[in-house]
C-alpha cells in the first residue's frame, strides 16, 4: 500500500501527497492554511486549505496507520480538467 493523503487547495481542487515524501509543514500567511513541503515536486511548498494542526493530525494518522484500506476512485466529468 502506498500511503497517500488528500488535501484541499485554497482555490478549489485537491492535492494528493505521498506521506513519506512530506518533509515538513509551516503555518501559512493565512492561519487557516499551511504550506506543505514535499520532496521531489513541491520543494518550495504547496499551500493547502488546512490549518497546521489539522494537517499534522491527518499526516501523523496516515503515517501510523498500518491497516490496508481500499478506496474506489471515481472521476466525474466535472472533476476532470
Amino acid at each position: 500500500m502506498i500511503p497517500i493523503i488528500s488535501c484541499p487547495l485554497p482555490g478549489g481542487g485537491q492535492a494528493l501527497i505521498k506521506t513519506q515524501d512530506i518533509g515538513g509543514a509551516t503555518t501559512g500567511a493565512n492561519p487557516k492554511h499551511c504550506d506543505v513541503y514535499v520532496l521531489g515536486w513541491a520543494t518550495n511548498g504547496i499551500t493547502v486549505d488546512l490549518s497546521l494542526d489539522d494537517f499534522a493530525e491527518i499526516w501523523v494518522s496516515a503515517l501510523l496507520d498500518e491497516g490496508p484500506q481500499e478506496y474506489d476512485i471515481v472521476f466525474t466529468p466535472d472533476a476532470m480538467h
